[in-house]
């Protein structure tokens, strides 16, 4: 038997548990695989400063020094390719066995691609490799098109836009940001795209991807083509459960969790970030979470339970998308709202029952912070819908 964590994953999420349990005062050794060659780092800058060139690297979580001083032992580029439960040792591609005697999986998703064989100049964007590589191919005054009108999808466009390059953008649904913005935000960020001359195409989706000598043709469903430079694919990730749902667990488009982060069925085994499943506060449907908060406080979480200590409270969630020189923020759940409240042009606040459960914030930092602190808590309408009036002022 050994106390060891060993971490299976080493971005954001498997990085933030390590330095959590540190921090905690965890004495046992620790250990992260990553397939990887980088150290942990965070990935909301890939699509941004870091695809722009504005930032040299991406924002690591720590430096080696640090590692160092924490006693982390990290295994870059190794990947793990099973999980042996009944040895309680962790398997890698080269033959390698870890025991543990805690495991946290912090495996993510790998990107969803179009059915169509593998191009040059077709990109995806989820590791700091894949950004380099688009930053190479993005020439000013070339022509791109991107898949998919999610968050990765439009900060990729706004950013190409920045670095001299054309954009359109196709979406197979009827908005953009369908699966986690209201309707009324992502119509703000649509108007952005368009000012900047980027072209969203709705309800579109490819049929058909051949190479030419400049790039790559693409045929839509409705039968245009388009001739492209270089196409960047942003159409979602696919959970990386593979090893977790070979070993047992439960699993779902992820691996099931409960409020620790601990599997239903390994009281030694944590599921964390992308990666994790599990009912929320006020919603019962397990879902996962795909934002950088979480894999802050889902790793914390995880550390906690290892530690043997209390939970936290857990925050409401959030997260933020930068495109076309705004800034979006959300938080806590919009859709759980039975009153909308319009405090001025760019805040809507939602409301159920009177108190607040959701806010969206378009270049609004100072009501974000309010509404972040006020999730939960009774809200005067009339007041909330006075911009003219400071948001904590309409506590009710």
């Amino acid at each position: 038997m050994t106390d060891d964590v060993v971490i299976i994953g080493a971005g954001h999420a498997g990085g933030s548990a390590a330095i959590a349990l540190r921090e905690m005062g965890f004495s046992a050794p620790v250990i992260i695989v990553g397939e990887e060659e980088e150290p942990p780092y965070e990935r909301p800058t890939l699509s941004k400063e870091f695809l722009s060139g504005s930032d040299s690297s991406p924002v690591y979580l720590a430096d080696e020094q640090r590692w160092s001083d924490l006693d982390v032992i990290l295994k870059l580029g190794s990947a793990a390719t099973a999980v042996d439960r009944d040895r309680r040792e962790v398997v890698l591609a080269n033959g390698e066995r870890i025991a543990y005697g805690k495991l946290i999986l912090a495996t993510g998703g790998r990107v969803r691609r179009l059915p169509f064989p593998d191009s040059a100049h077709v990109h995806h964007l989820r590791t700091a490799d894949d950004a380099r590589n688009l930053a190479k191919a993005a020439r000013p005054g070339a022509r791109a098109v991107v898949v998919g009108g999610g968050v990765i999808g439009l900060e990729t466009a706004s950013t190409l836009v920045d670095l001299g390059l054309s954009a359109i953008v196709i979406e197979a649904g009827d908005r953009l940001l369908g699966r986690n913005v209201p309707a009324e935000a992502a119509e703000w960020l649509a108007s952005a795209h368009g000012r900047v001359g980027i072209e969203v195409m709705l309800g579109r989706s490819v049929q058909a991807l051949t190479e030419n000598a400049q790039g790559v043709e693409l045929t839509l469903d409705n039968g245009q083509v388009l001739e492209a430079d270089l196409m960047v694919v942003g159409i979602g990730i696919i959970p990386c459960a593979e090893m977790a749902e070979d070993a047992g667990l439960p699993t779902a488009a992820g691996v099931f969790v409960g409020s620790d982060y601990r599997s239903p069925a390994d009281a030694d085994v944590f599921a964390i970030g992308d990666l994790a499943v599990r009912a929320f506060d006020g919603d019962p449907t397990p879902r996962r979470m795909e934002t950088w908060a979480h894999a802050q406080t889902s790793a914390r979480a995880a550390a906690l339970a290892i530690m043997g200590q209390a939970p936290e409270a857990e925050p409401a969630p959030w997260f933020w998308t930068a495109q076309c020189g705004h800034m979006l923020q959300i938080v806590g759940d919009p859709a759980a709202g039975d009153q909308v409240v319009a405090r001025g042009e760019n805040v809507r606040l939602y409301l159920r029952d009177g108190l607040l459960v959701g806010a969206v914030c378009l270049d609004q930092a100072r009501d974000f912070a309010t509404a972040k602190r006020m999730i939960g808590k009774p809200l005067n309408a009339e007041a909330a819908g006075d911009a003219a009036t400071d948001l904590r002022r309409a506590a009710a």
